[in-house]
């Protein structure tokens, strides 16, 4: 009966140990990235009108930006582009939102699994990048990016993702 707690107690002690270790090794990978998240935030904080940061995400486009989601000190939405030393505020647009996007796809494509719509910055100008997938029967799946125009939603582009 001893033997059998002694392999029970060096099983939980292994397990533990790599769960901690598997924790260590995540946030040794993570840190630059919320680091520089949170050295964006701190920036839009400085130079922006946001007062309450709600989302940050990275947009990964012609630059790569963080992409602050938030409100103004009159609790009015905005988003914040931080790319280096460049940062760029605009207006949540009033008639266009991230659902408004999604449904603008499943619109256009019926059966259309939305993955992740997110605002970023595309030749200059702000977007909605939509990213899709679609489900052919006997074929695999189709994966998709979409792009709308910020604040009216016209459709700009369709970036299709294959295998070849």
């Amino acid at each position: 009966m001893r033997k059998r707690w002694k392999v029970l107690l060096l099983t939980c002690a292994a397990v533990t140990a790599v769960f901690a270790g598997g924790g260590v090794v995540f946030q040794s990978v993570m840190e630059p990235v919320w680091s520089g998240q949170r050295q964006a935030v701190q920036a839009a904080y400085e130079k922006t009108v946001l007062a309450k940061a709600n989302k940050v995400e990275q947009f990964v486009g012609d630059e790569t930006y963080t992409v602050i989601t938030g409100e103004d000190k009159i609790g009015q939405g905005i988003f914040v582009f931080v790319a280096g030393d460049k940062i760029r505020t605009e207006p949540a647009p009033a008639g266009m939102n991230a659902e408004a996007a999604a449904a603008k796809v499943t619109g256009k494509v019926p059966g259309a699994e939305v993955l992740r719509v997110m605002p970023g910055i595309q030749n200059g100008a702000p977007v909605w990048e939509v990213f899709y997938k679609i489900a052919p029967e006997d074929k695999p799946e189709q994966y998709f990016y979409d792009y709308y125009t910020f604040t009216d939603g016209q459709p700009i582009d369709t970036w299709n993702l294959t295998l070849r």
